[in-house]
């Protein structure tokens, strides 16, 4: 397995009162573009104007250590840039044990650990993740797996449907899921927007569950709200299945197990509990 290079750097006389050698870089390099390989597959392209190299990094990077392997690189600014000055960006592309894209990603700086494929990237992230899923964020982690983390307030396209939430997580099989105030507009049948405390979806848009105070709002001004939303895209149904209340124009209806179209214009449900109105 080939490793990001970079020039030695001598340690300066003199260190700043709290810091040791560990602290600084092993080694650095300027305009660093680079690739690493495993047999001939790539695993990591790096594009940034400034790389160094740790033997120990921070505990503030969020890169995991638990396997007892600490090095990694710094990938942003060069340290001797002028204050004010605009820095290129980073960009790191992540690819799978196949050598399949995971990952394209474009942030202000990052943090790489190469023996585990772990990326943590900062400052107005943007991403091309599995597919060709997008996601936008202040901070976002990324693995070779197809793994990765947004956080800070994200937007993300992913599997049909249009998503912001403070915080999106995906599987390596591409399911993810969206936290802490989520809002999903669904492209394909359902033509609706969903918003809940959390927000999941399958691989491949078939499904989404909607928890936790949820709202359905489609066409014609009609509302759904429930505990705990599914919507089926193969199916091309909305299911409540507890407590609901639905109002439309000229409706309004409290219920338990709801099951309705795409645009919730025809329901059925399996009981009432309260309130029925429908006006001609």
């Amino acid at each position: 397995m080939s490793t990001l290079g970079a020039c030695t750097r001598v340690a300066p006389p003199g260190l700043p009162a709290g810091t040791t050698l560990e602290d600084l870089p092993e080694a650095e390099t300027w305009d660093a573009r680079l690739r690493t390989s495993d047999d001939g597959r790539p695993l990591v392209e790096v594009d940034a104007p400034y790389l160094a190299r740790f033997r120990r990094a921070p505990a503030s990077a969020g890169l995991d250590t638990a396997s007892g392997d600490s090095a990694a690189v710094f990938l942003g600014p060069p340290p001797d840039a002028r204050a004010g000055a605009p820095a290129g960006r980073v960009s790191v592309r992540l690819f799978d044990a196949t050598g399949a894209p995971a990952a394209t990603v474009s942030a202000d700086r990052a943090w790489l650990q190469e023996a585990s494929g772990r990326l943590v990237a900062e400052g107005r992230v943007e991403a091309t993740v599995g597919s060709g899923g997008r996601v936008a964020a202040p901070r976002l982690t990324a693995t070779r797996d197809g793994a990765f983390a947004a956080s800070g307030g994200a937007s993300a396209v992913l599997s049909g449907a249009s998503i912001t939430a403070a915080t999106i997580a995906s599987t390596p099989g591409g399911a993810f899921t969206a936290s802490g105030g989520a809002t999903a507009v669904l492209s394909g049948r359902a033509q609706a927007t969903v918003r809940a405390r959390t927000i999941s979806g399958s691989a491949g848009g078939g499904r989404y569950e909607a928890a936790g105070g949820a709202h359905v709002d489609a066409s014609g001004g009609r509302r759904l709200d429930a505990g705990l939303v599914v919507w089926d895209e193969a199916a091309g149904r909305f299911r409540a299945p507890g407590a609901f209340s639905f109002d439309g124009p000229g409706e309004r209806v409290r219920g338990v197990g709801l099951e309705a179209t795409a645009d919730l214009s025809r329901y059925s449900f399996r009981r009432a509990s309260g309130q029925i109105e429908v006006r001609e």
